[in-house]
């Protein structure tokens, strides 16, 4: 059980289990995870999405620390499920991070625009040359060498909280 102490406080990650959902993590790594204050965003390990919820939700017994969830569960289904944890987690840690990346900004912009009253937008790597602004929204830094592109109005997307264009993204004209 100590393994996952030291590897998930090593790695800024918060592995566990939600009735509902089952395995999930919350990376502290994600911009809009570093205050766990407001919507926060998880990832349901089932199938590598992402899902939001408040802050405050996250407690116990809605949601439970790995260490917690095993030595809640019976004897004969323990050893199952920390092998199934283990193995989560070292995926999480050793692939699914990096290639999270892009499914985040997706998440994060789709849910902006959406309340913004907008459609859902791909996003992209920009092509052009490098480009450094601040996010008109929250202030953040972007930077499109690091982040990505709304592909409709080509404005670099905030990673801590999904704006692209300050007044509307609407579709751009060549």
């Amino acid at each position: 059980m100590d393994y996952f102490y030291s590897k998930t406080q090593d790695n800024d990650l918060w592995l566990g289990f939600k009735p509902q959902y089952g395995w999930v993590i919350y990376d502290r790594k994600l911009p809009s995870n570093k205050s766990a204050h407001g919507e926060v965003y998880w990832i349901k390990c089932s199938d590598w999405t992402f899902f939001k919820d408040k802050g405050s939700n996250w407690n116990y017994p809605e949601y439970s620390f790995v260490v917690t969830y095993l030595k809640d569960i019976e004897t004969n289904q323990q050893k199952e499920n920390e092998e199934k944890a283990l193995s989560i987690l070292d995926e999480y840690i050793n692939k699914k991070r990096n290639e999270m990346d892009l499914k985040y900004i997706e998440t994060i912009h789709n849910n902006y625009l959406e309340k913004k009253g907008f459609s859902p937008r791909s996003v992209l790597k920009a092509t052009r040359g490098r480009r450094e602004s601040g996010c008109w929204e929250c202030k953040n830094t972007v930077d499109n060498k690091y982040d990505y592109e709304c592909s409709t109005c080509r404005w670099i997307i905030c990673s801590s909280c999904g704006a692209c264009k300050q007044f509307g993204c609407i579709e751009r004209k060549n």
